[in-house]
């Protein structure tokens, strides 16, 4: 039995191939409501995944995507974000984005 390949290292990606997987989100779950909110939220996640992920900085992509949402639509945004990862959680509801982008997924709630 062959050894399973290691993850996919994004650093090593030549910039433009890594903009080219990285760029379109998959939305796998959202409940967010007014339709405004998800196309914004989007863009901010979109914003910050151009921003981090060329140096795999989830923690400050992270970050950003939970200050910006605070400011912008109140106090108590949560982010996770990594590869290959589920959840159960209980949000405040209709306040809840499940995004890929390539292997990274994201994961913003409100509680």
């Amino acid at each position: 039995m062959a050894a399973a390949a290691p993850p996919p290292n994004f650093s090593d990606l030549p910039e433009a191939e890594l903009r080219k997987i990285m760029a379109k989100p998959v939305v796998h779950a959202c409940d967010l409501v007014p339709q405004e909110m998800s196309t914004d939220t989007t863009e901010i996640i979109t914003m910050a995944v151009d921003k981090y992920v060329t140096n795999g900085n989830y923690e400050a992509m992270s970050k950003m995507i939970k200050e910006t949402m605070d400011k912008k639509y109140g106090p108590q945004w949560h982010c996770a974000i990594g590869e290959g990862f589920g959840f159960d959680i209980t949000y405040q509801q209709p306040n809840m984005i499940y995004v890929y982008y390539g292997k990274v997924g994201i994961l913003l709630y409100k509680c």
